[in-house]
């Protein structure tokens, strides 16, 4: 009679709970507490899929990192190299002068301030998340709320819940990450040129309908029966919220702005972190 199994469905989500999935890799980090160096690399690291172990360690004046049997020392740039081009995903290094074309802003560097520098790279981080949410519910889409996805997720009803809690930390991220812009970034800005914050505090104010329609409508799903017409609508209009705010998100607003004006203003920018 032949085999009549058929072939397992692999799903294209890239979101597993913490629960299910393999510990992440660990990083060894050796370095004075009090220096900036130290910090900057250890803000980074705070971004990649790893798990850091920080020994303090005044023997070493500049940084040391330990990856399995690599031992990296050398500049903030060097080490932040590094790490890109073993965890790519969301990038950490910015471009030399010598390769600005590179860099989205072309402007990014080793004189950029770190208060901008840590805003880049939050923006980067949350991008690279929401394009995996993305791509998360193009796949329960495609999949028309029946048919199970990758195993670690359950159920189809238990992966709406697995996704409404993804979604619920990465809305979280995102407030945080507005927040620290406007009582932060866009304080000094604002000293540099009046009003220049005004577009961006407006852009701020139209995304919280969208993500909070987004939160809502995951809670619709959750409670409707999977597979229905009005599930499949519904979750359409969702993918439709998340494409929309990713498209938002996707372009940093208040760095179209002329950068020459942040380098002339005069502020001790490590006393903001």
């Amino acid at each position: 009679m032949g085999n009549c199994l058929g072939a397992a469905i692999k799903s294209t989500a890239e979101i597993a709970p913490s629960e299910l999935v393999k510990p992440p890799p660990v990083i060894k980090l050796y370095g004075p507490p009090d220096s900036f160096a130290t910090s900057h690399i250890r803000l980074a690291l705070l971004y990649k899929p790893v798990k850091l172990h920080f020994i303090p360690s005044e023997t070493h004046q500049t940084p040391v990192l330990m990856y399995q049997s690599d031992v990296v020392s050398g500049s903030v740039e060097d080490i932040l190299r590094y790490l890109d081009s073993k965890f790519p995903d969301p990038e950490a290094a910015v471009a030399s002068a010598a390769d600005t074309s590179s860099n989205i802003w072309g402007w990014c560097g080793e004189a950029t301030p770190v208060v901008v520098w840590v805003v880049v790279l939050q923006h980067r981080s949350i991008n690279w998340h929401l394009e995996k949410m993305v791509k998360w519910a193009e796949d329960m889409v495609a999949r028309g709320g029946k048919a199970r996805g990758d195993p670690s997720m359950g159920s189809p009803r238990m992966e709406v819940k697995k996704f409404g809690k993804s979604y619920s930390h990465l809305q979280q991220v995102m407030l945080e990450h507005a927040q620290m812009e406007e009582t932060v970034l866009f304080q000094i800005l604002e000293s540099a040129d009046r009003g220049l914050c005004k577009a961006a505090n407006e852009e701020h104010a139209r995304d919280l309908p969208i993500m909070n329609g987004i939160k809502e409508e995951i809670k619709t799903i959750g409670v409707m029966n999977m597979g229905s017409p009005d599930y499949l609508e519904v979750l359409s209009n969702l993918l439709s919220r998340l494409k929309r705010l990713k498209a938002r998100k996707s372009s940093l607003m208040i760095f179209r702005s002329d950068p020459e004006k942040l380098d002339k203003q005069k502020f001790d920018w490590p006393c903001l972190l």
